[in-house]
């Protein structure tokens, strides 16, 4: 049997658009089913009910975390526990070895945070401790300045108002090393002695005097301020100790308040076994005077 060409071909065409027909109903099917429809906002009332399920959704979460930790652990007992004796044994070294390791670890990182601390407060300390040596010193040089200040002005308004004989006239001599100590214990045991008594007795005048003084305090003899009525102050090493250990504990002090303070520390009054040396002196002196009268009689 012969089948005609054209209807050959009229199946063909037909199939042909049946198939194309297939493939485009199946894209329009995928691409309707890649659509993801977007979700109208919610309201207020219902946006606060997700957040509290959000909030019960995440408690579930770390509840059921724990129970899956509390299993493991369970576990894990339970496959030690069937574990021979020599791995238990094992196990445990090891797991002591690594605990030991960290409590080493810990224990060295703490004290290594003590020794930096200590370390900082020991800087901290010296660093204080040389500012108040540092603040005492200034405090002693201001002393010392204002001594020198005040001693040339004393000098300045006393060496107008000392007589002294003749320039070499029964002048002593220094030189001796008996003539320094007389004139040293002579201002040691009075505590307080002006000037003028100075000079009348060893024939200085006052340049000589304060030169004299200033020399003996620097071989550290002596050591002493002139006051504003022009008398010189013995201090003892003791009472100067006392002063120095008052400006270390009051740290730092007015003026006012350091005189008060040199006021009680410092004694101005001779001891009474130095009372009986001046007494002694003096009876020596009027006999001395008196015998030189006598020989010019």
């Amino acid at each position: 049997m012969i089948i005609p060409i054209n209807l050959i071909v009229t199946t063909l065409l037909f199939g042909l658009i049946i198939f194309l027909a297939y493939i485009f109903l199946n894209k329009l099917a995928k691409g309707s089913s890649n659509y993801i429809p977007q979700d109208p906002i919610p309201p207020p009332e219902e946006s606060e009910q997700n957040l509290n399920n959000n909030n019960n959704n995440h408690h579930h979460q770390n509840r059921n975390q724990a129970q899956n930790a509390q299993q493991n652990i369970q576990q894990n007992a339970e496959a030690f526990q069937n574990l021979s004796k020599k791995e238990q044994l094992k196990i445990t070294k090891k797991q002591m070895k690594a605990e030991q390791r960290e409590n080493m670890r810990l224990m060295l990182e703490e004290k290594k945070k003590k020794e930096e601390l200590l370390q900082a407060k020991l800087l901290e300390k010296e660093r204080e401790k040389e500012e108040e040596q540092k603040r005492i010193q200034e405090e002693l040089k201001k002393i010392e300045e204002e001594k020198k200040k005040k001693e040339d002005e004393e000098y300045d308004k006393w060496k107008n108002m000392i007589k002294v004989g003749e320039e070499g006239e029964d002048r002593m001599d220094f030189t001796k090393e008996e003539t320094i100590n007389q004139f040293l214990d002579y201002i040691k045991i009075r505590k307080v002695v002006s000037l003028e008594d100075i000079s009348g007795t060893f024939k200085l005048n006052p340049n000589d005097i304060v030169m004299k003084l200033n020399q003996y305090e620097k071989e550290g003899r002596i050591m002493g301020i002139i006051d504003d009525r022009g008398k010189y102050i013995y201090i003892t090493e003791k009472e100067m100790g006392l002063i120095e250990k008052m400006l270390m504990n009051r740290g730092r002090i007015s003026k006012t308040d350091l005189i008060k303070e040199c006021n009680r520390l410092i004694r101005f009054e001779p001891t009474e076994q130095d009372k009986i040396k001046i007494n002694e002196e003096q009876q020596k002196t009027l006999k001395e005077l008196e015998d030189e009268l006598n020989v010019k009689k």
